[in-house]
């Protein structure tokens, strides 16, 4: 029969590109229906425009409110066109047959207030959870009308009046991220439940963080609703924390954040030129290499690699052969637009006897080598080739030979190996599902059978990290005072790689994953840097990268 869902919304023709993929979702999974849509069935509102007009103007910061709509009318027109990867004609004839009620509830300040009748319509459809698309604030015994209640996404600056749009506070303030709750609402609103949260990336405009955060939320919904089913679900002891109660935008706050629109917008332009017609390279990466553990050491005294001017180089991966210490790492070509994979031997703390690995007809990027039953193999991301590929080594270092593949058209990247105590394989890889998306926040855990990947085990909890400050993988796992570690990349302050994360991994199971973010690396140890984001550690030898805000 499967999980029950009700969708309360405004209209079926005004869902959101967002709002119409957890709709997909919902259909595409076998063991989750789409049972009901409870529609807004009140008119709207037939005061004249002279009467609507005037109780705008009365309204406080009104003209800084309409200032704000023009410019994001000017960002979505002109910079961000809204994302479109449903087919929305042939979605809404398949919702059409769908059992759709309406109900028309007293509104007073804000609050959206359903009677008994209301809610006995509602229980009577025997649903298992009801998702809040639409209406205002809710009260009524229709919070109880289905089994794990009504839920509904909680933005870190949309408060219950609706001041702002979302992420216009955050924005302004140049907030590193943006903080999504799912809440499950009861009667008591001082005791609406965390189910479950994640963080984005906050950017230089408010349409494209919104955007950015609307369809990044989409897998927080599918994730929890899989919870009915594989029986993972508990209700948190943990309140929804309380919003910050923001006023409506003044045109003051309006200006500043136009402001600095317009000057990151200038900012790019210029940095267009530059590249165009300079030859300046901005967040120009670089490798660095130090002996014993990255953990202990003061990395300010270390020094970058030699590189050629015309390229960077990062994803670093150590491998030992034949004696010698080797540096697997990609090289991104300014002048063709794309990664290769290459190697270099360390001798006196530098890279030498460069050579290329890998270079294919698409980009190329960490280069995760690891070898098994005495063979060598190298798991790249191949994210512009829709697919996981993994190769094995015909002759060290330079010759390879494509040994099989996984997720055929799907956007992964970043994949690693970790084998546990127990000798279990795991599979870590970072996914999106649409290619607007940004690929910073999801990890995703997979059990693996063996390297040819036949068989795929989903972990229960998937993603199970949907946060854009620790989700991204950025180097291998590894161990130290035994315990374990997962770097990962800290994108935030709209900065990709900003930061190195060092996360301890508390607990792995097929139905359980906790990691503790225990330490964070910032790119302060060299002046001009700006990022970074990836550090391979093994036995006394490690390697990270770091980026220049500009080549030097």
């Amino acid at each position: 029969m499967g999980v029950r869902i009700g969708v309360m919304i405004k209209n079926l023709e005004e869902l959101s590109n967002w709002e119409l993929r957890i709709i997909q979702g919902i259909i595409n999974d076998s063991k989750l229906k789409l049972a009901l849509f409870i529609k807004d069935g009140r008119t709207k509102n037939k005061e004249t425009f002279k009467e609507q007009f005037t109780k705008f103007i009365s309204t406080k910061n009104s003209i800084g409110q309409l200032v704000l709509n023009l410019q994001l009318l000017i960002e979505r027109k002109l910079f961000f066109k809204a994302f479109q990867t449903i087919d929305k004609s042939i979605l809404l004839q398949h919702l059409s047959t769908i059992d759709l009620i309406k109900l028309e509830p007293e509104e007073h300040d804000g609050i959206d207030f359903f009677n008994d009748e209301d809610s006995n319509t509602i229980a009577q459809n025997n649903l298992d959870v009801i998702l809040k698309f639409g209406f205002n604030k809710i009260e009524g015994n229709i919070l109880n009308s289905a089994n794990f209640g009504i839920w509904s996404l909680l933005y870190a600056d949309k408060s219950g009046n609706k001041f702002g749009p979302i992420a216009f506070w955050k924005v302004l303030h140049k907030e590193p991220s943006i903080e999504v709750s799912l809440q499950q609402l009861f009667l008591d609103s001082v005791q609406d439940k965390c189910l479950d949260k994640a963080y984005f990336n906050c950017l230089w405009s408010v349409v494209n963080t919104t955007d950015t955060v609307l369809e990044g939320s989409v897998s927080l919904i599918l994730k929890n609703l899989r919870k009915l089913y594989n029986g993972t679900y508990t209700l948190p002891e943990s309140i929804v924390s309380a919003n910050e109660r923001y006023t409506r935008p003044s045109l003051y706050s309006v200006f500043i954040y136009t402001y600095g629109f317009y000057s990151s917008l200038i900012r790019k332009g210029s940095k267009s030129l530059n590249i165009k017609y300079f030859g300046v390279r901005y967040q120009h990466w670089t490798l660095f290499l130090g002996k014993g553990n990255f953990i202990t050491t003061d990395i300010s005294k270390l020094r970058p690699v030699n590189q050629p001017i015309d390229e960077f180089w990062a994803d670093p991966f150590l491998f030992q052969y034949g004696n010698k210490n080797y540096v697997f790492f990609e090289t991104f070509c300014y002048k063709t637009k794309k990664g290769k994979l290459s190697c270099g031997i360390i001798e006196n703390d530098q890279l030498t006897n460069i050579v290329d690995v890998l270079n294919l007809e698409y980009h190329l990027s960490y280069p995760f080598i690891f070898e098994e039953d005495g063979e060598i193999y190298l798991m790249p991301e191949t994210l512009d080739n829709k697919r996981l590929e993994i190769y094995k080594c015909i002759h060290f270092p330079t010759k390879w030979e494509l040994y099989t593949t996984a997720f055929e058209g799907e956007f992964v990247a970043d994949a690693s190996f970790y084998n546990d105590k127990e000798g279990q394989k795991w599979l870590f890889i970072n996914k999106k599902e649409i290619p607007n998306l940004r690929l910073h926040s999801e990890l995703f855990i997979y059990k693996v059978d063996s390297l040819k990947l036949n068989t795929l085990v989903p972990h229960t909890q998937n993603p199970v990290i949907i946060d854009t400050r620790t989700g991204r993988n950025g180097g291998a796992i590894f161990s130290y005072n035994n315990e374990i570690y997962r770097p990962s990349q800290r994108t935030v302050e709209g900065i990709y790689g900003r930061a190195l994360n060092i996360n301890k991994i508390k607990e792995l199971t097929i139905n359980s994953y906790i990691e503790e973010n225990t330490m964070i690396f910032e790119p302060d140890f060299k002046n001009g840097l700006m990022s970074m984001h990836h550090l391979h550690q093994i036995d006394g030898l490690f390697v990270y990268d770091a980026a220049y805000k500009k080549s030097k």
